[in-house]
């Protein structure tokens, strides 16, 4: 089978590997579209993610869907042909953390497209079985490889608890944004304000529902939502944007005793805040950590129309292509939000 490996920062190479099998447990997915997730341009620029580092050949890629090709011995949840969409992390389901329900931060996780384990560039992959969902006939493959984003956002709603009618903050409406946007509203939210830089996503989160869309570039930008909410401030900011500029954003918006919620991953791996506003307002902040069982609340939010993931998908290219797609993906040229490989 055809895959794509990253061999060094920037270094893509097309190979030929063998078709793996589906042991116990496990699924043949023949691999059919793979989102470009801005923690893949990570790798590709940078060859580590924080004190994740890369040491060998390594395949990216965990937004994806396919095709069940194979199932193995003892599997019944699903069968050949089923379409699929995929949880991406293997949690070890044995430790301390995982007795306890947390899935998404077991220390064990296996994360596909994260050392040691191959991801999605390549046309067959096996996975366990429980960790795939069927997908409904009304559902496009690459909306099924959407739902990753969208599980994201459904976990963060989940975080951020009751947000019925509350004032909320969005700062980077990327896919994980967008998909905290769409989950927020679809528990009832109140007014929602987002920020970019891009004015493609602006526009995008205005389709979607956001009420306020502003400039993240905005020097005046705090002041703006302070403005438009009476001088009270925001209720919940989500942090998605990846840039201390946006967290600090995000303490300067947020009402006293409100709650931030990050998500974004900085280029330093480093998360500045200002000391003094999260004293003085007593802030709550949280992190955001991929998703927890929320996979198949995503695909009900899509099917039930009240989610829109195909909207997310700006261009497509095929495997060969890999490096031109994760250079678009990177410089966010032409309108690029989430770019997808098709095999």
């Amino acid at each position: 089978m055809r895959a794509v490996k990253l061999y060094a920062r920037g270094d893509f190479r097309l190979v030929e590997m063998e078709r793996p099998v589906a042991g116990p447990g496990e699924v043949l997915i023949q691999v059919k579209e793979v989102g470009i997730c801005a923690s893949d341009v990570h790798w590709y620029e940078n060859g580590h993610i924080g004190d994740a580092v890369m040491t060998e050949p390594l395949i990216l890629g965990h937004e994806f869907a396919g095709v069940i090709a194979e199932v193995g011995p003892g599997v019944t949840n699903v069968k050949a042909g089923d379409r699929v969409a995929v949880e991406p992390g293997i949690p070890c389901y044995r430790c301390d953390i995982c007795a306890e329900g947390g899935y998404n931060i077991c220390p064990n996780v296996r994360f596909c497209g994260t050392p040691p384990t191959d991801g999605a560039f390549r046309e067959f992959l096996s996975w366990p079985a429980r960790l795939v969902e069927p997908i409904p006939d009304s559902m496009s493959i690459g909306e099924a490889a959407m739902l990753e984003p969208l599980a994201i956002g459904v976990y963060a709603i989940d975080i951020a608890g009751d947000v019925r009618g509350k004032t909320i903050g969005v700062l980077g409406v990327g896919a994980i944004g967008l998909s905290i946007l769409q989950a927020a509203r679809a528990a009832g939210c109140g007014e929602t304000f987002v920020t970019d830089p891009i004015p493609e996503r602006l526009e995008l989160a205005r389709r979607l529902g956001a009420a306020r869309t502003l400039d993240a570039r905005d020097p005046k930008v705090v002041d703006a939502v302070g403005q438009a909410t009476g001088g009270r401030g925001l209720e919940i900011v989500f942090e998605a944007a990846g840039e201390n500029e946006a967290v600090f954003q995000a303490t300067e918006m947020v009402r006293p005793g409100g709650l931030v919620i990050l998500g974004g991953i900085p280029s330093d791996d480093r998360i500045v805040l200002g000391a003094g506003a999260v004293r003085r307002k007593g802030l709550t902040i949280r992190l955001l950590r991929r998703s927890k069982d929320t996979l198949r609340r995503a695909i009900r939010l899509v099917q039930e129309g009240r989610a829109d993931v195909a909207s997310y998908i700006t261009h497509r290219f095929p495997l060969e292509q890999l490096d031109k797609a994760f250079q678009l993906a990177r410089d966010r040229k032409d309108g690029a939000l989430r770019v997808l490989v098709y095999m």
